[in-house]
């Protein structure tokens, strides 16, 4: 099992050996920090993080990997039992496998949202000449 941690800079990360960080848009730097997977070897699209953000890791890991359990998280945005950033307080291997055994994924707890429709997420968020 690997959980992949898409990343963009360097940034402070687990220490557990099932989490790796993948440093998406690799292509567009000069170097990868150690320890980091570079999304810019094998068959990718790094390139394209500009506009498809973690869909170059998601393409790197299909096309790079044969591990058979693979999960991606966002490197500020872990899965937990607690609340919070703390990284003491992460899922381990050992709940992740727990959990793989009462379900095929696990997704974090539903967040609500108060933006009316898709436009408006867009543009909470964007500037609105790409959208227009």
């Amino acid at each position: 099992m690997t959980l992949y941690i898409a990343t963009h800079k360097p940034y402070i990360m687990p220490e557990d050996s099932d989490y790796q960080p993948i440093f998406v848009g690799a292509a567009q730097h000069d170097s990868v920090p150690d320890g980091y997977q570079s999304d810019a070897v094998g068959q990718n699209i790094s390139t394209k993080n500009p506009n498809f953000n973690e869909l170059t890791a998601i393409y790197w890991i299909r096309h790079n990997t044969d591990t058979p359990i693979v999960g991606l998280l966002h490197y500020r945005r872990y899965l937990g039992k607690k609340k919070g950033h703390n990284l003491s307080a992460i899922l381990t291997e050992s709940q992740t496998q727990e959990l793989l055994k009462k379900a095929d994924i696990i997704l974090p707890q539903k967040r609500n949202y108060y933006i009316e429709n898709q436009r408006d997420h867009y543009l909470h968020a964007h500037t609105a000449e790409p959208y227009n």
